[in-house]
C-alpha cells in the first residue's frame, strides 16, 4: 500500500509539473540572437515563449537593442523619452502559469538620469494584465512594489545607477509570494491582487530620458525541487481523499 501511495503522489506531482511554467533560461549573448537582432518573435534561450516588443514613441522616441547597457556588454536594453507618454514594452510569456514554489529571476540595471515622473521596471503578467509590479519612478529615492493595491510600498532597494540588481520572485501558492531584489527582500507576503495565474513578465520604460537605458539579462525559471513537487503531490492526494470521503 505504501508503494502504491508513493506512486500516486509521484504521478500527481508530475502531472502538476506538466502544467507549471517550464524550466527556462535566456541570455542576450546566446546564438539565438544572431548579430544582436532582437525583434518581436525572437525566441532566444530555452523554455520561454517568443518576445513581443511594443514601441510607442508618442511624439518622442522609444526602442530596444542588444549591446552595451548599464548592465554591461551584450545585454537586453530598452529606452524611451521625449514625451511623457513615450513607452517601450518587452513581454516574454512563460509556457504555463506559475504554480507553488515556481521562481522567476532576472538581473536588472539602469543608467543614471531618469526623468522626473518617468518609470522603469517589470510586471508579472496574467495575459495582458499586470498582477505584480516592481518599478522605479524618476524623482524618487527607492524602488517600489505594487501587488495589486491602490498604493505602492518600498522594495528595500535604493536608487543605484549602473549597478547590477538581482531580482527573484517566488510564488508560494494562493495569494502568497516572496521576493529578493538587491538589498531588499520579503517572505510570505500576501498580495492584494489575485496572483494565482501569472503567465509572463513584461519589462517597461516610460519617458526614461535622453541617452538612457533600462537593462536586463539572465532570465530564468529554475526547476522546482523534487521535494516541492512531492509536497504538491501529497497535498493533491489529500484533497482527493477528502473529496472521496465527503
Amino acid at each position: 500500500m505504501k508503494n502504491i501511495t508513493l506512486t500516486i503522489i509521484t504521478a500527481f506531482a508530475m502531472n502538476i509539473s506538466a502544467f507549471a511554467a517550464n524550466v527556462a533560461t535566456d541570455n542576450a549573448s546566446t546564438n539565438n540572437y544572431p548579430g544582436g537582432t532582437w525583434n518581436s518573435g525572437s525566441n532566444g534561450g530555452n523554455g520561454f515563449g517568443a518576445w513581443t516588443l511594443t514601441s510607442t514613441p508618442a511624439g518622442g522616441f522609444s526602442g530596444s537593442y542588444i549591446g552595451g547597457t548599464a548592465l554591461g556588454t551584450t545585454t537586453f536594453g530598452i529606452y524611451s523619452g521625449g514625451n511623457t507618454a513615450a513607452t517601450f514594452l518587452a513581454y516574454r510569456p512563460f509556457t504555463g502559469a506559475m504554480v507553488q514554489n515556481d521562481r522567476f529571476s532576472v538581473d536588472l540595471a539602469h543608467s543614471p538620469n531618469i526623468n522626473t515622473g518617468g518609470q522603469i521596471g517589470l510586471s508579472l503578467m496574467e495575459g495582458s494584465n499586470a498582477r505584480w509590479t516592481l518599478k522605479f519612478v524618476g524623482g524618487g529615492t527607492d524602488w517600489q512594489i505594487n501587488d495589486g493595491g491602490s498604493s505602492d510600498f518600498g522594495a528595500g532597494q535604493a536608487y543605484a545607477a549602473n549597478t547590477l540588481l538581482s531580482f527573484s520572485f517566488t510564488y508560494n501558492g494562493s495569494s502568497s509570494y516572496s521576493y529578493t531584489f538587491g538589498t531588499g527582500s520579503g517572505n510570505n507576503f500576501t498580495a492584494t491582487a489575485n496572483i494565482a495565474g501569472i503567465t509572463g513578465v513584461q519589462f517597461f520604460s516610460v519617458n526614461q530620458g535622453n541617452d538612457q537605458n533600462f537593462a536586463f539579462n539572465n532570465l530564468a525559471v529554475p526547476e522546482p525541487s523534487s521535494a516541492s513537487l512531492m509536497a504538491l503531490g501529497t497535498a493533491g492526494l489529500l484533497a482527493l481523499r477528502r473529496r472521496r470521503n465527503a
